[in-house]
């Protein structure tokens, strides 16, 4: 019934190939900073043209060469750069049109549908649903689509039993409402028109990662079935390797992980195909987001640890999860979403991925993809440069020891978790960006700072001496339908959650649990001005669920109260079984909500928190030395003063930022101006 005829020869192929990449050199990136790095610089130019050639060799003095193209884009950017790291980029758990026809529809992943009212046989282009809005809100959605891709719709039939029988199913696409009645085109990608009974049979809408992208089921409910009774995780890593290795690339980077989903409201995905929506979760459990892990795992398999495995993941609220499998991540539009009031979660989450992750070498990186006056003339409010946006992600990236690509938005309403292939095109602007910053100005030197001579340093100095939660006390809530025991040993609070509603949104169970002060909480916090939050917390990491068990999978902790910012979501965190010390800066809003308030319910587990201090000021600065340069950051509300060794320094001279970049001497101190970043080399 589907045609997997190719599919069981990439399997072969798979069986062949995997000895080799197993077995290859291990990896290393460069040891001298910067690693400058381009990301789909050739994407809107056709391979082998004129154009394409010349920017090839633009990418020369680049250490990393991320997403060059498909096919015979790959293979020409491979064969100039025999000795370059050269990544893929794919989309996590997106199927392209071209593997429509060839994926088993058990694997994809399905929003909550609806039975079949009427008895169709395979010539009526008519169905009736029990439920019309369990297929589509209205016929304007309808049309919104159609003018992206074909609104796609799966029949399955239900066994004895009431359960799926993917043996018959069937793609369908709608054309049209006509009141009860959905006009459709059958037997679409493979498919065959069948019969289906009335209350036998289910319909439902396709989750889908972009426009043109189905999405496979990745959860740890995933039904088995196809060629070799796969699961979608390990059926997508099979495909995933082959690519690799087609490519002859170092790695993949998965784009846009989830944990949960974008606008889950509106994608009442159905990971268990029980017609009820439950976002992802099961029994208190993401088996989506856990899922992932058996992507990663199975990959790993297959590449060995000398290949790259990366994923796109920006928070902890929305990325994916796990230290084991992955050398790391990529932050898109760093920090979150080029919100910088966020930034320090942002390089937060940042440096627990470079420090956590387990596979060598790690490769965590924060991606600015934003507008500039440099590449895109734009400009602030006040009509001051933007550039200071590229100035803060180049120097995140060498603070943490890590490469950092560039590209240029036309706006900072970008959000790469719900962009989609249309407003990407529309707002980005991709190619070769030649920052002074990367090759140190006029000294032409792409390695210009060279090796770390320590680790970066963090200075509190900004942060004001008086603890304003002092003498706050904290009491344990549960809302209703969560059950969690709760205890307090001296300043140690901890929360085991036990139960969580099912079938709620996830931004509902955040919170569902959580600790606050018991007097109503601090509330005298001035809108606009800026506080560090200090804690300790430390998180169950271990989980056991779908027979299976995975290790060093943080849990999240949300923050919430005044401190929500533009973006109206909770602070997030990663809380794994160590004890770490967070310190979270942020811009208090104009609210009276309590604060802080410390949210343990995303998963059923144990969460324990304790130290927990406020004070007002900032605590992002940061400092890191290298063999032949300084690298400043102040993300701060204010000026920072930075006493340095006398006479041993001057600032970068370049053309594209000469107000910074001047080339003039540095007596024995610089300032840093707030929410900037300042790269001085040695005389």
């Amino acid at each position: 019934m589907y045609p997997f005829k190719k599919y069981t020869y990439s399997l072969i192929l798979l069986i062949l190939f995997s000895t080799s990449i197993a077995t290859a050199t291990p990896l290393k990136i460069p040891e001298s900073y910067p690693i400058a790095m381009v990301f789909k610089a050739s994407k809107n130019l056709k391979p082998g043209g004129s154009a394409f050639k010349k920017q090839l060799n633009e990418q020369e003095p680049y250490a990393w060469i991320h997403a060059p193209g498909p096919g015979e884009k790959s293979a020409m950017t491979r064969k100039q750069f025999p000795n370059k790291i050269i990544t893929l980029q794919k989309a996590y758990g997106g199927i392209s049109e071209d593997d429509f026809t060839g994926i088993w529809p058990g694997h994809l992943l399905y929003k909550a549908g609806t039975l079949l009212g009427k008895d169709i046989s395979p010539n009526d282009n008519t169905i009736f649903v029990q439920d019309l809005n369990r297929v589509f809100k209205s016929k304007k959605r309808i049309n919104k689509v159609n003018k992206k891709a074909s609104l796609a719709l799966i029949i399955y039939a239900l066994d004895e039993k009431g359960k799926p029988d993917w043996s018959r199913a069937e793609h369908i696409i709608v054309d049209a409402v006509d009141n009860q009645k959905i006009v459709v085109k059958r037997g679409q990608w493979g498919t065959k028109p069948l019969s289906f009974q009335a209350g036998k049979a289910v319909v439902a809408p396709h989750m889908m990662f972009w426009s043109h992208q189905w999405q496979l089921n990745l959860s740890l409910d995933s039904p088995r079935g196809g060629i070799g009774n796969l699961t979608a995780a390990e059926w997508f890593a099979q495909l995933i390797a082959k690519r690799i290795s087609d490519a002859k690339a170092d790695g993949v980077e998965f784009d846009v992980g989830r944990w949960t989903w974008g606008y889950p409201e509106a994608n009442p995905m159905d990971v268990n195909n029980d017609l009820i929506p439950d976002y992802g979760y099961i029994n208190g459990v993401n088996s989506f987001g856990l899922g992932g892990q058996v992507l990663f795992r199975e990959l790993r398999k297959i590449v060995g640890p000398d290949k790259i495995i990366q994923a796109d993941s920006n928070d902890a609220m929305s990325g994916v999860r796990g230290w084991h499998y992955l050398n790391g991540i990529q932050m898109e539009a760093f920090p979150y979403a080029n919100d910088y009031d966020r930034f320090s979660p942002a390089f937060l989450h940042l440096r627990l991925w470079v420090n956590n992750a387990e596979a060598l070498p790690k490769v965590s990186y924060p991606f600015t993809k934003t507008p500039t006056t440099v590449f895109a003339n734009v400009r602030m409010p006040d009509g001051s440069k933007t550039d200071f946006h590229f100035r803060v992600g180049f120097a995140s990236a060498c603070l943490v020891g890590m490469p950092h690509p560039f590209a240029s938005a036309k706006n900072t309403k970008f959000d790469p978790a719900n962009a989609g292939v249309e407003s990407e095109d529309k707002n980005l602007q991709f190619g070769v960006f030649n920052w002074d910053e990367y090759h140190g100005g006029d000294l032409n030197d792409w390695h210009w700072l060279g090796r770390p001579q320590g680790p970066a340093q963090q200075e509190l100095n900004d942060l004001d001496k008086t603890d304003l939660l002092a003498k706050a006390s904290w009491q344990w809530t549960s809302e209703h339908g969560f059950v969690a025991d709760t205890t307090q040993v001296g300043g140690t609070y901890s929360a085991n959650v036990k139960q969580i509603p099912s079938g709620i949104l996830p931004e509902k169970m955040w919170a569902g649990v959580h600790l606050a002060p018991k007097d109503g909480g601090l509330k005298t916090l001035a809108a606009g001005r800026e506080y560090t939050l200090v804690f300790e917390a430390q998180g169950s990491d271990s989980w056991h669920y779908a027979g299976q068990n995975f290790d060093r999978v943080p849990r999240m902790t949300t923050i919430s109260g005044a401190i929500t910012g533009k973006a109206k979501k909770p602070l997030s965190i990663l809380a794994d079984s160590e004890w770490r010390t967070y310190h979270i800066s942020f811009i208090a809003d104009q609210s009276h909500l309590p604060t802080p308030v410390f949210g343990v319910a995303e998963q059923i587990g144990k969460t324990e928190i304790r130290n927990i201090k406020l004070y007002a000021g900032g605590a992002e600065r940061w400092s890191r030395e290298f063999e032949k340069g300084l690298v400043l950051l102040n993300m701060t509300n204010d000026p920072w003063r930075v006493a340095v060794r006398k006479n041993y320094y001057k600032r970068l001279k370049g053309s594209q930022a000469p107000e910074i970049n001047n080339g003039q001497p540095v007596e024995n101190e610089v300032i840093i101006p707030a929410r900037d970043a300042l790269f001085l080399v040695k005389r």
